[in-house]
């Protein structure tokens, strides 16, 4: 047939295109193109089926029948994608021979001839893709993992969690190429990422000067196993830091020798310097002080100021005059945690919701009481509709207990000032010590219960902080707070022989510097807790050493100034001073005042260790509680 059109045309020779095109033109079998049978508008326009032969056969050439030769190139690729079809075929074979039928001997030698060569035809990107399987193997698969490594250990999240057919389903959803790490793979993943920051935390601390340390003793009470944990604070790039150094099981009996053994064992692990650590911070128990002194000197124990702070309301809470009450509130409360009535009755009149105290914190016992003060009124109200439920407190009860949440409201103030780990928070001791004692001498209770609960107080708060002063340490601490300074010391000898402490430092160093002036403007406390001090700061010039010639210039100077605002940070203060002051304040800006970081660990312990997760060893839960203190700087994300 090809030759009836073309009887001038030699096969085995290739002809012009501009002969095609007039094959095109003068055949003009209905617009549809010989080699693809497609239509092609105004086919007797030579322009247009030059358009489609350039477009769709640029390589096509007629050699006795039509044959398709692919070049490995971008362009002609994209123009040719089209004439396979879906089953991965010739379109212009297929067509050719289905056309041909005298010629099929020769359209199934092109055949064989176009399989012999090699194409070079590129796939497009959807099919690609579609055979892509994973992406585990690159840097974008490692950086994933790693932020999921970040997230099981920042978030207390159990090894499973990668296993699980939610987790499953929305890394699918929004990663689909994203291979997920099996639980064991995570648990080596875990294992290599904690021997490789830790290696690099102890070799930060071994070169850090000034830190200090809070360590306790936890019993875990699902396995009724005992763990030691050891909690650094130090300032780095201007920045309090808190890392979690080691959690480490007991397992044998806990006498002042074998804690003095394993606190030691965990510094040298970390490769912390005895000489470099300011104190250490810990309860007041008999074997832990012991051990402490006896592995880091007898000046180094600082006994943890919650605990004793949080001794004074105990002892209210167990008195005879508060107590019966506090239990009559209890009962109202659980009623309503257990009556469904009740409880719908409360929320259909208020958003609030009582809450229920817990015996080993005193804070809650205050939180519940205040709480039920606020619903005192829509309380009575529901309790009179249920025949069963237990009865309502009296008016006076009610009077009492109003004055027993406003004596322990700067208790509890207090408490979350001293209780952080990411500021200074043993220069604050003091200044706390001296606001409570005055808001406890200015109260001034109504009811005879009132008025016992108020001596009680003092009577308790006078002889755990009588002698606060004497803690050098703490002391020294709020001097060298630029927003404190000596303002709230009230024992002359024990400010005398800090100030005299200073003063040696900075003999020691044998520097000679100008001091620098600081431009302090008012004060302007925002907080109530502070409005004493506050007012120290209007009434006192400043509080000078009796000994004022043996004090360097510089600590004079820095004395004779008024205090800098309470908002202000005494990192960036003495960052700005160039003088040996300067040096000797910011090595006591690491000391901490509470071991509150240590019970947080092992609050955190205490949600990592569940039914779900009894089986996970110690080493791992150190592994989590180390990695779980880290910021996202430390894990290089």
């Amino acid at each position: 047939m090809l030759k009836s059109f073309l009887p001038s045309f030699s096969f085995n020779k290739v002809p012009p295109k501009s002969q095609v095109w007039k094959f095109f033109v003068k055949t003009n079998l209905g617009g549809k193109c010989k080699i693809c049978q497609s239509e092609v508008k105004g086919s007797g326009n030579t322009t247009n089926l030059k358009f489609h032969l350039e477009r769709l056969h640029p390589d096509v050439e007629l050699t006795g029948d039509v044959k398709r030769n692919v070049v490995a190139s971008k362009r002609k690729s994209m123009y040719t994608s089209d004439l396979l079809n879906e089953d991965g075929t010739d379109d212009v074979l297929s067509n050719t021979s289905a056309h041909s039928p005298a010629h099929s001997t020769t359209s199934v030698a092109s055949t064989s001839s176009f399989a012999e060569e090699p194409t070079a035809k590129q796939p497009r990107i959807d099919v690609t893709l579609a055979k892509q399987s994973s992406i585990q193997d690159g840097s974008k698969a490692a950086t994933i993992t790693n932020k999921l490594l970040f997230m099981i250990a920042k978030d207390n999240m159990p090894f499973k969690t990668v296993e699980k057919e939610g987790f499953k389903l929305f890394m699918k959803s929004i990663i689909p190429l994203y291979k997920i790490p099996c639980r064991q793979t995570i648990i080596n993943l875990m294992e290599e990422k904690y021997d490789l920051l830790s290696n690099i935390i102890k070799t930060e601390l071994s070169q850090i000067h000034h830190l200090s340390l809070t360590t306790d003793i936890w019993t875990e009470p699902l396995n009724t196993k005992s763990y030691i944990g050891l909690t650094c604070h130090h300032v780095s790039n201007n920045q309090h830091k808190s890392i979690t150094i080691g959690v480490m099981e007991l397992i044998e009996r806990h006498t002042s020798e074998n804690i003095e053994t394993w606190l030691l064992s965990m510094v040298n692990e970390w490769k912390i310097n005895k000489e470099s650590i300011l104190v250490v911070v810990s309860d007041s128990g008999a074997n832990i002080k012991r051990a402490i002194k006896n592995a880091f000197g007898n000046k180094k124990h600082l006994p943890c100021f919650a605990h004793s702070l949080n001794l004074i309301p105990s002892k209210v809470i167990e008195s005879a005059d508060v107590n019966p009450i506090i239990k009559k509130v209890k009962a109202i409360v659980t009623h309503f945690k257990k009556s469904v009535f009740s409880a719908d009755k409360l929320r259909a009149c208020s958003d609030l919701k009582l809450l229920q105290s817990v015996e080993t914190r005193w804070n809650s016992t205050h939180d519940m009481l205040q709480r039920f003060v606020e619903l005192s009124d829509i309380i009575g109200g529901i309790l009179l509709q249920n025949p069963t439920a237990p009865t309502m407190i009296t008016a006076a009860e009610l009077q009492i207990i109003k004055e027993f949440v406003h004596l322990l409201k700067p208790f509890v103030e207090a408490t979350k000032i001293i209780s952080g780990e990411y500021y200074l928070t043993a220069s604050k001791v003091i200044p706390v010590v001296s606001t409570l004692r005055v808001a406890l001498y200015e109260s001034e209770p109504e009811t005879e219960e009132g008025i016992k609960m108020k001596e009680l107080l003092l009577e308790q708060f006078e002889q755990r902080f009588n002698t606060i002063e004497n803690e050098i340490i703490l002391t020294t601490c709020t001097i060298l707070d630029p927003r404190f300074k000596s303002i709230h010391v009230k024992n002359d000898q024990a400010c005398s022989i800090a100030i005299s402490e200073i003063a040696k430092n900075i003999n020691k160093r044998n520097l000679d510097q100008e001091p620098v002036q600081n431009n302090a403007s008012n004060i302007n406390v925002k907080n109530d807790f502070w409005s004493y001090h506050n007012d120290l700061i209007n009434k006192l010039k400043s509080q000078v050493s009796p000994n004022e010639d043996e004090i360097p210039d510089e600590l004079r100077y820095y004395l004779a100034q008024p205090p800098i605002e309470m908002i202000s940070c005494p990192i960036t203060f003495w960052k700005s001073n160039n003088t040996s002051l300067a040096e000797i304040g910011k090595k006591y800006l690491a000391v901490i005042a509470t071991s509150v970081p240590c019970e947080r660990i092992f609050s955190k312990a205490g949600r990592i260790m569940t039914e779900s997760r009894n089986r996970l060893t110690a080493n791992h839960l150190q592994q989590s509680l180390f990695l779980g203190s880290l910021s996202r700087e430390d894990w290089r994300l």
